[in-house]
């Protein structure tokens, strides 16, 4: 089980220091898209030219075009790259056709309705996807899918029903789960066994961003 740390926000300097500072305590170093529309991908070639071992994951959230935003986020130094789900199945398959000509992975961001998430897990997990990310339904206000299943289906859908029927349908793929994951919920999306917990503000809103890490790390078992 890995920990991805999430980087959505900060000015170019704060990125960048961030990463210096947690690199070593993090599995995963996700470059938010936010991060990409303002800095472009020159970020992603500093941060590499600075830590050559680290794996970084780019959330490109690609939706066409897969071949060469694809390609370009490669040549910049990444390590994995993000596509929506509701990318066109071409566009995802020849996006993991790039991935693996250049050793690395594919992360689909799932985002399908949540009445389809199911189904659109089981299709891209055949197309050959490395990991699937769903949010965990902790801060619904940023998962319209959740809100959306909630307004037209009932029972009520409770945090991580969406990840469970995503890893139902796994095959081959990984699952990475994410949004609003903190020390308090944490041991429930463990219940899961993800392959990765995608971690933000629980370690930002902190004043020591390295114990934070620390602390969120020890819930995950040891890999020895």
């Amino acid at each position: 089980m890995k920990l991805q740390l999430t980087i959505d926000h900060g000015k170019r300097h704060e990125v960048l220091h961030t990463v210096d500072e947690l690199a070593n305590h993090v599995d995963i170093i996700e470059i938010g898209y936010p991060q990409m529309i303002t800095f472009g991908l020159e970020l992603i070639e500093e941060i590499r030219a600075a830590h050559p071992d680290l794996v970084i994951c780019v959330d490109a959230k690609v939706f066409h075009g897969g071949t060469g935003v694809t390609t370009r986020c490669f040549d910049a130094g990444a390590s994995i790259v993000t596509v929506l789900s509701a990318a066109p199945d071409p566009v995802i398959s020849k996006m993991v056709e790039k991935a693996k000509s250049y050793g690395g992975e594919i992360m689909c961001d799932m985002s399908a309705p949540a009445r389809a998430v199911a189904q659109r897990t089981a299709e891209v997990d055949e197309l050959g996807v490395d990991y699937v990310s769903v949010h965990t339904g902790y801060l619904p206000e940023y998962d319209y899918d959740l809100e959306a299943h909630r307004r037209w289906f009932r029972p009520r859908v409770k945090p991580l029903d969406l990840a469970k029927a995503a890893k139902r349908n796994l095959r081959h793929a990984k699952l990475a789960v994410g949004t609003g994951i903190t020390e308090g919920n944490i041991r429930e999306v463990m219940t899961l066994d993800p392959d990765v917990i995608m971690v933000g503000r629980a370690i930002f809103d902190t004043d020591d961003h390295v114990i934070a890490a620390d602390r969120m790390r020890r819930y995950l078992p040891f890999e020895g």
